[in-house]
Formats: structure tokens, sequence, C-alpha cells
């Protein structure tokens, strides 16, 4: 489930000000409007951490009840059982020493940052292959991908196209030179060529073996 960044839950002591979990006595929820954020009422809640586990559940289950969609907590500290089960349930567990309205700001400007990067980054993961101007003429920038994410392997990143997409050629930027291009690459009745090497970059011009 997305968070909703116009919706978090503060979690307070008796004098309203920033309280660990463990310690709190009450809830308020901030809301977004307008660039301005508004506090609920106090919500009464205190977990009694001295039960089980299914205590400790049920306790906050009660608590979740009032949540709707929030799922952005801020307290002081969260530890221990009551964590897991907050980050087990989707929340965003953000702990500050002190609170004011300011750190509402900086929170939801962070979370935007990081789901604007995830974004790219899931762009960037699933990105195959791009055709350029010219119809089946494709460059793929293998380095980059590997960059953002080293678990991905060459095979992984271009058997599919390969495979699957008619081309003329695929210029492909990449660290090295894949071993495996020796012998599947013949197999698939493919070619390549190294079209320039630098100390960044290997650029490989790939074609299907007919095509020469």
């Amino acid at each position: 489930m997305k968070e909703n960044l116009n919706l978090m839950a503060v979690f307070c002591d008796d004098n309203g000000q920033l309280a660990r979990f463990d310690e709190m006595s009450n809830f308020v929820f901030f809301s977004k409007e307008a660039a301005h954020w508004s506090p609920s009422e106090r919500i009464p809640f205190s977990c009694d951490l001295s039960g089980g586990l299914a205590s400790i559940r049920e306790n906050i289950s009660q608590m979740l009840g009032a949540f709707n969609d929030c799922r952005i907590i801020i307290a002081k500290s969260i530890s221990g059982v009551p964590y897991q089960i907050f980050d087990r349930s989707g929340f965003v567990i953000c702990e500050a020493e002190d609170f004011d309205p300011e750190l509402l700001d900086a929170i939801q400007a962070d979370l935007i940052s990081q789901n604007e990067e995830a974004q790219a980054d899931a762009i960037l993961l699933s990105r195959t292959p791009v055709e350029t101007e010219i119809p089946g003429y494709y460059h793929f920038d293998l380095t980059e991908v590997q960059r953002k994410h080293p678990e991905l392997s060459s095979k992984a990143a271009l058997l599919p196209f390969l495979k699957e997409t008619p081309f003329y050629a695929l210029k492909l930027v990449c660290d090295h030179i894949p071993p495996w291009f020796e012998h599947q690459l013949p197999a698939m009745q493919m070619q390549y060529r190294v079209d320039n090497k630098n100390n960044s970059a290997t650029h490989v011009v790939i074609t299907h073996v007919v095509c020469e």
C-alpha cells in the first residue's frame, strides 16, 4: 500500500511532547491541506507491553483501527515487538528526538525523494534496449543499469531481448564483454564486434550472422 504523504501520526506523552512508544499516552494525526498541517484531537492510547506477544498484537490492532489510510508514524523511538508489528504492517517508522511542525515537512520531502528514486530505479531496472531513430537498430547501456542494480546479470538483462525482439543491430555499452557471448551468441546465429573501447566502457555491436 502506498503511503498517504499528507497524513502522519505523532506519538505523544501527557505534555504533548514526542514520546517513545512504550511511554506514549496518546497520538495525534496531522493532515496537510494547502501547505498547512492541522492536528486532530488527542486520541488516548498506551500499550501494555507486560503481556505476551498475542496481547501486544491485540493492543496495537485496536490502536490501528483509528488509522484508516495513515501509514506514517513519528515517535521518539519504537523497538522490539511493536516495531516489528508496525514494520510488517507496512508503516513508515520515523524517529526523532523532538517534534515541531517543520519535522512533518522534512519527513514528507524525504519520502517524496525516496519514492521518486524508487520509481527511477524501477524504470531503469525494467528498461529494455531502446530503438534508435533508425528502425531495427537498438541501444542499451548495461553499465548504467548494473551500476544501480549490481545483482542484475548481463544474461538477465539481455537474453529476453535477444531471443524475442527482431533487430538488425544492438549497440551495447558494458564494463566488459560478457563471457557467455563467445558460445551463446553463435548458438543464436548472432555475432558481436567491439565498436569502441576506453577506460570507462566498452561499446559492442551485436548483429545476426545473416545480416553481414
